[in-house]
């Protein structure tokens, strides 16, 4: 790992804390600022990583940051959560996971039978039937759009878990626990914990899928 490689880990990993902690204590001022950063931080580790240590087998670095660029869209959305600019933020973190896919799809994937799937599939049915369901029903209405990305997120979940490696599959894993957390929190029951859950979970999620994609 050289140096530039650290010096952006580095950077990285204290402006997500600066954004953990403004999130914990309601300081909507930094967290405008540290929220978009991370991500923008995200897209230069990307870069780095793939010009860096670029594989064989290593997808194209533009649906990454594709996927990267419409997260910081979605963020930037849902710093003020008002109607209109959730659906504008659920709208991009959909197309951010249909760029992830293709990334994903992109790589060398596994040799043989993917056995992540048979751990990934009723995973996924257990999540929606015990979480899933329950945030549709409080998302009218906006059902339609809720469902259609619950089905984008669970796609993504899947092809990770076909794609073969674990810490892409992580990622993508921790990615749907974010978000059950975030919807539940908004359509079904809101809890104190949440808002600090859902960002820590969102950027280990995004970093263990960039680093399991160009590592």
């Amino acid at each position: 790992m050289t140096t530039h490689l650290w010096v952006l880990a580095v950077a990285l990993a204290v402006t997500a804390v600066f954004d953990w902690r403004s999130v914990l204590r309601g300081d909507v001022v930094v967290e405008r600022v540290t929220k978009p950063l991370v991500v923008l931080l995200l897209m230069g580790l990307a870069t780095s990583l793939y010009w860096e240590g670029h594989a064989l087998d290593s997808p194209r670095l533009l649906p990454v940051l594709v996927a990267l660029g419409l997260s910081l869209v979605g963020d930037v959305a849902l710093l003020h959560a008002t109607e209109a600019r959730f659906l504008v933020g659920l709208g991009a973190f959909l197309l951010a996971h249909v760029a992830y896919v293709i990334a994903i799809v992109e790589t060398g994937g596994p040799d043989g039978f993917p056995w992540w799937l048979l751990a990934a599939v009723p995973a996924l049915l257990l999540l929606h039937a015990r979480v899933g369901r329950a945030i549709v029903r409080g998302a009218s209405p906006d059902r339609g759009p809720v469902l259609l990305y619950e089905l984008a997120l669970s796609v993504l979940v899947l092809v990770a878990a076909w794609h073969g490696d674990w810490l892409v599959l992580l990622g993508a894993a921790v990615f749907a626990v974010s978000d059950a957390v975030l919807g539940h929190d908004r359509f079904v029951r809101e809890r104190r914990w949440a808002p600090l859950t859902v960002i820590v979970t969102y950027h280990v999620a995004q970093t263990l899928v960039v680093v399991g994609l160009f590592r």
